[in-house]
């Protein structure tokens, strides 16, 4: 019998104490595959604030980071109404007869589950793995205490515990902290530039802009030092294969270019970084500094619209570039 784990939730972003979840479910219960089953609309929360296709996208960018055992199942975000999790596993259970499966809940999930919709048909079809949440002590309920076991045999109606997540992160904190336009700690990395790329939660009323990478912001404000224009950034990650983000910006002369170039490499040097290799033309028009994940193209306008690197790698996200700084005396 396929041994098939089960994590629901909104993903309203999915963040490390889910990854850290996966992983306590793969190593505890000798799972053949954990999927992740985003809900389209809660019964017992607001509804999410990125949509279903955000939602999505989120989670096929994370799972290039998650053990290959996770996968995405999309049957409540194509499914219209309320997801219940009865309904989930009628559909699961009818889809696919011959596994066996097992919800994996937090601490402050399992002491509402007897409140949930059918809550007695659901321990029919689903066992249950608890893994306690930092500030949500674990209780078992009397309903449920019964059923506890040490290890999960494989049956529907157990209820087995997990290791605690010992990560205090919720996505509710995330939302606030991303709102004011803040990176928080706590988001996989491929989930972090999705958000950089399509500026999700912020306060657009209130002029809030999502924090660029601290070494893209370096290497923007060092190319404006020496009056570089026509600065963009290009997150091509998934889309390249040997880089994740490009940095293209213009100078008006050979000289110039090769200022900014210099401005740039010393700047990320001071951060601790040096360029893999630097390459360019005897003149200065197209100077390349290439950091394995980043590539910095420095051109003249002309080398710039004949190459079309731009258009090239148009497929690309282009990032928002953070404000500019005014220098004292200049108005």
């Amino acid at each position: 019998m396929k041994r098939i784990g089960l994590l629901g939730g909104a993903f309203d972003p999915p963040h490390q104490g889910h990854l850290r979840l996966a992983e306590r479910a793969l190593a505890c219960l000798e799972l053949d595959e954990l999927r992740l089953v985003p809900a389209a609309a809660s019964p017992l929360k607001a509804a999410p604030r990125a949509d279903a296709r955000q939602r999505r996208a989120m989670l096929e960018a994370w799972l290039a980071e998650a053990p290959p055992q996770v996968v995405l199942d999309p049957l409540e975000l194509d499914r219209p109404g309320p997801s219940y999790t009865v309904d989930t596993l009628e559909a699961l259970a009818a889809r696919e007869p011959g596994a066996v499966w097992i919800l994996v809940l937090g601490s402050d999930q399992l002491a509402a589950f007897l409140r949930w919709k059918a809550a007695d048909r659901i321990l029919e079809l689903a066992a249950l793995a608890v893994c306690p949440r930092p500030g949500f002590p674990l209780e078992v309920p009397p309903g449920l205490q019964a059923r506890l076991r040490h290890r999960w045999s494989g049956a529907p109606g157990e209820l087995v515990l997990l290791p605690s997540s010992e990560l205090e992160l919720g996505s509710t904190d995330l939302r606030k902290a991303l709102a004011q336009g803040a990176l928080p700690k706590g988001l996989p990395a491929s989930v972090g530039a999705f958000l950089l790329r399509e500026n999700l939660y912020r306060k657009t009323e209130s002029g809030a802009r999502m924090t660029l990478d601290p070494r893209l912001a370096t290497v923007v404000e060092a190319a404006r030092s020496k009056k570089a224009f026509r600065i963009r950034l290009m997150d091509v990650h998934g889309i390249a294969s040997f880089t994740d983000t490009f940095a293209f910006m213009s100078g008006g002369s050979d000289r110039q270019n090769r200022a900014i170039a210099e401005a740039v490499e010393d700047q990320l040097r001071l951060a601790g970084e040096r360029p893999i290799s630097m390459e360019g033309d005897a003149g200065g028009a197209w100077i390349l500094l290439d950091y394995g994940d980043l590539i910095v193209h420095v051109m003249d306008e002309e080398t710039r619209r004949h190459y079309d690197l731009e258009g090239l790698w148009a497929q690309g996200r282009e990032l928002e570039l953070p404000p500019e700084t005014p220098h004292p005396g200049i108005h």
